[in-house]
Order: structure tokens, then C-alpha cells, then sequence
């Protein structure tokens, strides 16, 4: 028992935990040296002293030497649950940064009453596609084939010619792209309660590649996307969140630009597209896609994206023990006093204070319906709950909620920012301890108009019969933007004025 408890191999146990923690955290770099040197001396030096300290030939003086030890033992599992931690850390960072293959789900669908359970009961059977989507159709086509054989696909010049194969068993499967099938709800109500799916493939593509800058030196752009699609992040979806972060590392200012999801603008970068659609639409193409629209219609160059899954990233309300909110007071439909009912979760939100969990937090992220504004509201809220979770993130409060944190942020957070560069960031932080001011700006747009026709698709022009909701850019609000955006750039102090 002695030799367990001796000076001699606490002293030895404590200084390879010393070695092991500051091994660490020189490879994960993100202590600035003039804080990393003093932490290691200290560390080393108290290791020592305490070694000193707990010498007793005669046993005179137990109590100290008991004392001593029990600390001895304390700061040893210390360092060892500070270097495990500062791992996980690490390897989170490398989880989520540096891009990642974009996934394009395809689906081989087939009428819900039909016979056809698997891909193999397809076999002879005819498949139809839309053309438009030719090299997307051709990959799942070569997929399939690889399974079940030659298959013989019908050709479809629209997306209402291919409904029609399939009702009319002209074809008795069609191959679609995952996130093109909420469109054939718009040209035939229901239609998706009709089909069900037998089989999936994924298609990757390659990553979006970084315009990288000197982030802790110079002003970059970072495109904040965001979805609610469930299932990996790499996957294709339509964005409902459209940010653009401006950061300037010299003046501390970070100015978030939201963009309604439904402006309708030139859609730029997808194939055998042309023509005006929603900014949503552009998610169709991959996030490149929607890189182009925004950097055309405003006439900037992003450096980075960052684009997560709002129905996983609300875990991290819950893991950070809720979110504080200050709600404003938004003219609601019905209502005078600005309280309103979420239709997800039926939870009503007061002006002012609110407290949220996960769910309460996504409802209230994702409601418009109750808005007089509508869309505007919604993307303002998204506004609000993404600076309240970045005030709690940046709290003492945080180091407690890690692990929590890590783990809900790993499998619904994605950036092509390099590991190095978020690491440089928090290097500078802790260096300069710095508070960063936040300022939030909305471009305006009238979403009260309605449209037929959409973006034209190879040598078709999309039309929906009924009209569909769009938001019509507001030019005064479009520059006004480009000015604050070109200010903070330019290391100008700005203040929104409606903020």
C-alpha cells in the first residue's frame, strides 16, 4: 500500500500526465505561446513542489502529507480528463471541417398500389426519367443496372410528362432526384402520397473548395445554409436558411446578412438551368449552386460555407440547457398583442423573454405562417436563435456542456473552412479576449406575389398551374446590404440601423 501511494510514483504518474497534457495541447493549438509557456511551467513546477512537500522521513507531519497527496492525485486526473477533452475537441474540429462529398439521393419510385416491393421485382420492366437531370439519371441508371440488369428508361422532357407516364403505366418505376420530389406535389396535389419508394442510391459529388483568406487577419465571407432535412449533412437539400457572415478580425464586427428563402433570382451554376427561380430551388444543384446565386445577384465572393441541419442542430439547445430568446413584438395574423401559436408543437410564444428547449426552439424557428410578414418573420427568428446560441456558446457556462455540444454539433454541422484556420480563430480569441459586436440585417423583398412560370430547365420552362408564393427582391434593401457588407470589409464600425 505504501508503494502505492508513495511520493515517489505519484510524483512519476503526475508528471507523465504533465507531458501528455502539454503534448496535447501543442498539437491542437489553439493556447497562444505566452499562454501555453506559464501553463506548462506552472503545471511542472507544482508537480515538484508538491513531490517536495510531501517528503516526511518521520512521519511527523501525516496530516500535510496526506494533504499533499490526495491534491497530487486531484491535479494528475485533472490533466488526464483536460487532455482527453482537448482530443475530443480536436477530432471534432477534424469532423467538421474541411468540406466534405456531397451526397445526391436518388429514388427509384413506383405507385403505392402497385406490385412491386424491390428493385428486382423491376426487372423488364419499363423505368422513366426527366431529362433535364441527364447525368444524374445516367449514374443511378448505370447503379441500377449493376443490381438487376439492362433496364430500358423512358425519356421525359418535364417533370408533369413523367407523372403522367407513371399514372397512365406507360413506365412503371420513375427515377428522381430526392430533392426534386416535393415539386411533383405542386404540379399534382398529393401526388407524393401516391408513390413510395423501393429503392435509394447516393451519388457523390466533390466537395465545394474554400477561397481560403488570413482569417484572423483580413475580412472573409462565410455562407451560412441551412436545412431540415433529416439524415447526414452532405446530403442535397433545399435551404431554408440563407446567411451571409461577414467577419472582420481586426475591428471585432460580424455583420449576418439573412436572405429570404424564397427570393426569386437568376438561378447561376446548375446544370441546364437558366432563368429565375427561388433561392431554396438553387439547392438543388449543391451547395456551389447556391454559392453562385447569392454571389451574383449581391456581388461579393465567399470564402467559406458553413451549412447545417436545423432539425439536428436544435440538439444543441438542448445540450447547452436551453436558449434564452428576447422576442419582438411581430404583427400577428388575428392578434394584436403579438403573441402567437406555433403550428409545429402548438406552443405559444410572448413577446419578450422565452425560454426554449430543442423542440420549442425549432418551432419557433420554422413558424411564418402566424406573421403578417411571413417568410420575413421566420428568417429573423433564424437571425435571433442563431446569435443567442453563439452568446451561449462563448459563455464561461459552455465548458461544462461539452461533450454535449460536440456531439450534437458533429452530426449536424458542416464547413470547408480548414481545421487550422477555426483553430487560428480560437487562438486569437484567447489571446486577445476580445468581445466581437454583432450586427444583423434582413433583405426585404414582397412576398405576397405569386408565379407560373419558374426557371427554364434544358428547353423547358417550368410552370405551375396554381401559381406558387415567391418574394420579389427589394432593390433599396438589396444595396444597402451591399454597403454595409462592403464597410465591414473596408474595416468601417458599422450599426444597422434596424437592428
Amino acid at each position: 500500500m505504501k508503494k502505492i501511494i508513495s511520493r515517489r510514483l505519484l510524483f512519476i504518474l503526475t508528471i507523465i500526465a504533465a507531458i501528455f497534457f502539454s503534448f496535447v495541447m501543442f498539437e491542437l493549438q489553439v493556447l497562444p505561446l505566452k499562454y501555453y509557456i506559464p501553463l506548462v511551467v506552472m503545471i511542472f513546477l507544482g508537480a515538484f513542489l508538491l513531490y517536495r512537500g510531501e517528503k516526511d522521513k518521520h512521519n511527523q507531519h501525516s496530516i500535510k502529507v496526506t494533504l499533499l497527496k490526495f491534491v497530487n492525485v486531484i491535479l494528475a486526473v485533472l490533466l488526464v480528463v483536460g487532455s482527453l477533452y482537448a482530443m475530443k475537441g480536436s477530432d471534432f474540429l477534424a469532423a467538421i471541417t474541411g468540406g466534405g462529398d456531397q451526397t445526391i439521393e436518388m429514388h427509384v419510385a413506383v405507385l403505392k398500389d402497385s406490385p412491386y416491393q424491390s428493385l428486382n421485382d423491376l426487372k423488364g420492366k419499363p423505368f422513366g426519367a426527366n431529362t433535364i437531370d441527364a447525368v444524374n439519371i445516367n449514374k443511378t441508371e448505370a447503379a441500377i443496372e449493376d443490381e438487376i440488369g439492362d433496364i430500358d428508361v423512358t425519356a421525359a422532357s418535364s417533370y408533369e410528362q413523367l407523372i403522367n407516364s407513371l399514372n397512365q403505366k406507360s413506365v412503371e418505376a420513375i427515377i428522381i432526384k430526392a430533392v426534386d420530389l416535393e415539386s411533383l406535389d405542386d404540379i399534382e396535389k398529393g401526388f407524393n402520397e401516391k408513390i413510395r419508394t423501393v429503392k435509394k442510391i447516393e451519388l457523390k459529388i466533390p466537395s465545394v473548395s474554400a477561397n481560403s483568406a488570413k482569417v484572423t487577419k483580413e475580412p472573409f465571407h462565410i455562407l451560412i445554409s441551412g436545412t431540415d432535412k433529416e439524415g447526414p449533412i452532405g446530403t442535397f437539400a433545399l435551404s431554408d436558411v440563407n446567411m451571409i457572415a461577414t467577419i472582420n478580425p481586426t475591428t471585432k464586427q460580424v455583420l449576418l446578412t439573412s436572405i429570404p428563402r424564397d427570393y426569386f433570382v437568376d438561378i447561376i451554376g446548375m446544370d441546364g438551368v437558366s432563368g429565375k427561380g427561388k433561392l431554396t430551388h438553387s439547392a438543388k444543384g449543391g451547395m456551389q449552386c447556391t454559392i453562385q446565386t447569392i454571389e451574383n445577384f449581391m456581388g461579393i465572393k465567399f470564402n467559406y460555407y458553413a451549412k447545417f441541419n436545423f432539425t439536428s442542430f436544435m440538439n444543441v439547445v438542448d445540450a447547452l440547457g436551453g436558449i434564452d430568446v428576447k422576442v419582438p413584438k411581430y404583427q400577428v395574423i388575428g392578434r394584436d398583442d403579438g403573441v402567437f401559436v406555433t403550428k409545429k408543437g402548438k406552443y405559444t410564444i410572448k413577446p419578450g423573454e422565452n425560454h426554449f428547449n430543442a423542440k420549442q426552439a425549432l418551432s419557433f424557428v420554422r413558424e411564418r405562417k402566424a406573421f403578417v410578414e411571413g417568410d420575413t418573420i421566420r428568417g429573423k427568428n433564424q437571425m435571433l436563435m442563431l446569435k443567442a446560441i453563439l452568446k451561449k456558446c462563448t459563455s464561461a457556462s459552455i465548458i461544462t456542456k461539452m461533450d454535449g455540444v460536440f456531439e450534437s454539433l458533429s452530426d449536424s454541422f458542416e464547413t470547408n473552412m480548414e481545421a487550422k484556420e477555426v483553430k487560428s480563430l480560437i487562438n486569437m480569441q484567447i489571446d486577445d479576449m476580445a468581445s466581437w459586436d454583432v450586427q444583423s440585417y434582413h433583405l426585404d423583398g414582397d412576398g405576397s406575389q405569386r408565379t407560373k412560370t419558374l426557371a427554364t430547365v434544358g428547353d423547358v420552362t417550368k410552370v405551375n398551374p396554381l401559381g406558387m408564393f415567391i418574394t420579389i427582391p427589394d432593390q433599396t434593401s438589396i444595396d444597402q446590404a451591399k454597403q454595409y457588407l462592403q464597410s465591414v470589409m473596408n474595416n468601417e464600425i458599422i450599426k444597422v440601423k434596424d437592428e
